[in-house]
């Protein structure tokens, strides 16, 4: 038999494009993520200062 292994093009394309559905899902989701943490720090950091303001 004179088999090749290996992926053909169709399969790599095919892979390619489902890498890229889940990045487009995903990136939006990471960032707004990171933003809301962000937020969450400020206000810790807001409320640790009022705390030690009131000693």
């Amino acid at each position: 038999m004179n088999r090749r292994n290996g992926f053909t093009l169709v399969e790599l394309l095919a892979v390619i494009v489902i890498l890229a559905v889940i990045l487009a899902i995903a990136v939006p989701r990471i960032s707004n993520m990171i933003d809301k943490a962000k937020v969450q720090v400020f206000i810790d950091s807001e409320k640790m200062i009022i705390g030690l303001l009131m000693i």
